[in-house]
């Protein structure tokens, strides 16, 4: 797989994990809906653009577009967090700040 197909999938991944729309995934990872949904199609756009996606994320860019199993690894973080009840109580972003340290458990142990 192609790296700008894997930053697509890995895009969409994560937004399906927030439970966003595409209007509030792009804002809240501030760029304009147009551009993330060019991106999200085709995983094609500027390097300037892929930065500020990737910094709005609070992810690195070699993440999102050289881990192909990012979405398997997103989907199986997401079901440990819903199956742990102590995690339940958490805020949205204390769930996403666990999420990312579930990643990169997971980044670690499939590597």
């Amino acid at each position: 797989m192609e790296k700008h197909e894997i930053f697509a999938k890995n895009l969409a991944a994560i937004q399906a994990y927030r439970g966003q729309s595409l209007d509030e995934f792009a804002l809240d990872i501030g760029i304009p809906k147009s551009t993330l949904q060019s991106v999200r199609a085709s995983g094609n756009t500027t390097l300037n653009t892929a930065l500020l996606i990737a910094e709005g994320l609070g992810m690195s860019l070699d993440s999102l577009v050289g881990d192909a199993a990012f979405p398997e690894k997103t989907q199986l973080a997401r079901h440990l967090i819903q199956s742990l009840d102590c995690l339940r109580d958490l805020s949205p972003s204390e769930r996403e700040e666990v999420l990312r340290h579930f990643q990169r458990i997971l980044e670690v142990i499939c590597s």
